[in-house]
């Protein structure tokens, strides 16, 4: 039951309780945006760590009920939680300059945004002038989380979807330890110590949610650590989860946290933003299955190629600076057999 279930609720359903519920002690604990009768008062931080409370109470209300999460509560944790990544970092761009947050800055009309009848940017464009406007750290990682939310959120809103429940709830984790370093690190700061101290219970409440469900995905990495250490060298972070315990070549390429089957082009389509990913055939087991530069659990800052059939790791190839083409290196060959036989046979011509 809800705060606000509890709330409206009147005192004499609770007579033949065991425990006495002291309804006015109780009320005067809610926020005044849940006092019943209150006005819609929800200015952008406000807003955002509203929508924040919301995933909280989604998804670590309390520490023992994470293994009862419902599809519905997962639903809604995704929902808010993009609904609060909207809020916040647009508001960060606002602070920068109100013409960025329109999809068109230059033809931005300040009686749009305060009525809120703009076309506003896209997730994916507030996180680019983010980092490349405002000069804000957002690192690849945190922005492939986001992204990855939105399109989950997306595919909620318009669509529907089916997902494993794990992979959804670590990619949540993901996001909400990134929104409560961002409002840390670029809004809290900001605000006059009677508004930062309104958020303080608010923000107590959230970081001990997030600790909570982190301390899900560890206990359950912690877990796996066994099963997965043998095969450290051919298990990669999963797409779907981002935990590494995606193990390919044992027959199925399934993921030990999330349980997400995933093949070659699954893989390669999937992987982070930036990413060179191809795969060609193996030189091992000639299958068309090899995966160029992956990041295996073993070796997680070197690229290697890997077969998702095998299980096989190859040194990664190198790009030809002749011809661009992908080769095998047998040294420190920084030119293709190929383009060095070519150019030989034109120098004895």
């Amino acid at each position: 039951m809800t705060v606000q279930d509890w709330a409206a609720n009147d005192p004499e359903e609770f007579d033949d309780l065991e425990v006495f519920i002291d309804r006015e002690a109780f009320i005067s604990q809610l926020r005044p945006v849940e006092q019943r009768g209150s006005e819609v008062d929800f200015p952008p931080i406000a807003n955002g760590l509203d929508y924040l409370l919301s995933v909280i109470t989604c998804l670590a209300a309390e520490e023992e009920e994470w293994e009862w999460v419902s599809a519905r509560d997962l639903k809604y944790a995704v929902l808010h939680l993009q609904a609060a990544a909207e809020v916040l970092l647009k508001y960060r761009l606002q602070q920068e300059h109100w013409t960025l947050v329109f999809a068109d800055p230059g033809k931005a009309r300040k009686e749009e945004l305060v009525d809120g009848s703009l076309a506003s940017c896209t997730p994916a464009q507030t996180v680019d002038r983010l980092r490349r406007i405002v000069g804000l750290p957002i690192g690849d990682k945190d922005a492939a989380a986001l992204a990855k939310l939105a399109k989950t959120r997306n595919a909620l809103q318009h669509y529907g979807l089916t997902d494993r429940a794990r992979a959804v709830e670590a990619r949540t984790a993901e996001v909400l330890d990134f929104l409560v370093r961002f409002l840390d690190e670029q809004l809290l700061p900001a605000l006059t110590d009677e508004d930062r101290q309104r958020t303080t219970q608010d923000m107590q409440y959230i970081r001990s949610g997030l600790n909570r469900i982190q301390g899900f995905v560890t206990r359950r990495m912690q877990r796996l650590r066994a099963e997965l250490e043998p095969d450290r060298n051919r298990t990669v972070a999963c797409p779907h989860c981002d935990q590494w315990a995606l193990v390919v070549a044992d027959g199925n390429n399934k993921c030990r946290f999330c349980t997400v089957r995933t093949d070659v082009l699954d893989y390669v389509l999937r992987r982070g933003t930036g990413s060179n990913a191809s795969y060609r055939r193996c030189l091992g087991c000639d299958n068309h299955t090899l995966v160029c530069d992956a990041l295996t659990a073993a070796a997680p800052t070197v690229p290697a190629d890997l077969c998702f059939s095998c299980g096989k790791t190859f040194p990664a190839l190198k790009i030809c600076l002749w011809c661009d083409r992908r080769f095998q290196p047998h040294g420190l060959e920084t030119v293709c057999a190929a383009c060095l036989t070519d150019r030989g046979a034109e120098e004895d011509q």
